[in-house]
């Protein structure tokens, strides 16, 4: 790929935050090397008070820390702002991964982690929370878009990404405009059978 095409990705601020200050340096420099702007936070506390005043592309969390530890952060971030994050751990066992998908996770990395793997995690959980701040910002700025996928979230037990796509699938398939298909989903849930 030229560089060109990586440089939107590769500028982007990447918090990190890990009590263990041997991992923090070496994954910070590693990140920096790679082109990302990066900040650092030596535990919990520090790193929720960094996405709020700096407000990271990107949040890199141990799970592991003292005082607020990652998963309780990225309760946090998700519920009082808009920094996306994905976990790193020396611990991979499913119920953790579990946990850490259904509080909104990018992806999981296991410890120990070598930079140019985790490189490619990062600008596609970069290119992952550009995808969905536009799906949300689509679904805001249209009442019926997000009113049918209210409504096939209800019906079909699913999160709002899934019915999003559910819905964006059916509209390709029947080639017909989105909101045009939501306009028929709203219509005849309002029918009386």
């Amino acid at each position: 790929m030229p560089a060109a095409e990586a440089a939107p990705l590769t500028m982007a601020r990447i918090l990190i935050a890990d009590d263990e200050r041997v991992v923090l340096f070496t994954l910070a420099e590693g990140l920096r090397e790679a082109g990302f702007d990066v900040i650092e936070a030596h535990d919990g506390l520090q790193a929720l008070e960094l996405c709020r005043s700096e407000a990271p592309d990107l949040a890199l969390l141990d799970i592991r820390m003292p005082g607020l530890d990652g998963l309780e952060l990225a309760r946090r971030l998700r519920d009082e702002t808009s920094v996306p994050f994905l976990f790193f751990s020396a611990y991979g066992d499913e119920a953790m991964v579990r946990r850490a998908v259904e509080i909104g996770a990018l992806g999981y990395l296991i410890k120990p982690l070598l930079v140019s793997s985790i490189v490619p995690t990062v600008r596609t959980a970069l290119a992952r929370s550009k995808d969905i701040s536009g799906l949300q910002g689509a679904l805001e700025s249209n009442r019926t878009i997000a009113t049918a996928v209210g409504m096939l979230m209800r019906s079909e037990g699913i999160d709002r990404q899934a019915a999003f796509e559910r819905l964006r699938q059916r509209a390709r398939t029947q080639r017909r405009k989105l909101e045009e298909l939501a306009r028929t989903i709203i219509d005849q849930k309002q029918t009386p059978a």
